[in-house]
């Protein structure tokens, strides 16, 4: 799972492609945590790109959203793959990550 980090105004973004399975979770979660202890304000998450998600992925951006709740900072999902969009509608994640549900489906900003 590559990732690339960038910084947009006053938010970090995140961008994610290829799968986020219990392999590259296990290996992401250090880079993820730090990149989050050194950002400022919110945590932008670009998941346009991931093809595959399990919920060891999804327990990592739980991780996330704790870590940054408990820093007072906030984790947004700004894109999504249709994958990304299918285990947020299993587990109803939605009001978690998104500010509104997106439209099933779909790939886009949230």
């Amino acid at each position: 799972m590559p990732l690339k980090h960038s910084f947009q105004q006053d938010r970090s973004l995140l961008t994610f492609n290829g799968g986020f399975t219990i392999f590259q979770a296990a290996e992401r979660k250090p880079e993820l945590l730090h990149i989050l202890a050194r950002s400022e304000g919110t945590l932008a998450l670009d998941l346009s790109g991931v093809d595959e998600i399990d919920t060891a992925g999804v327990q990592l951006l739980l991780l996330l959203r704790r870590e940054a709740a408990a820093l007072q900072r906030a984790v947004d999902v700004v894109a999504y793959s249709p994958a990304v969009l299918a285990v947020f509608d299993l587990l109803q994640l939605h009001s978690l990550f998104f500010a509104a549900p997106p439209t099933s489906g779909a790939k886009g900003d949230a």
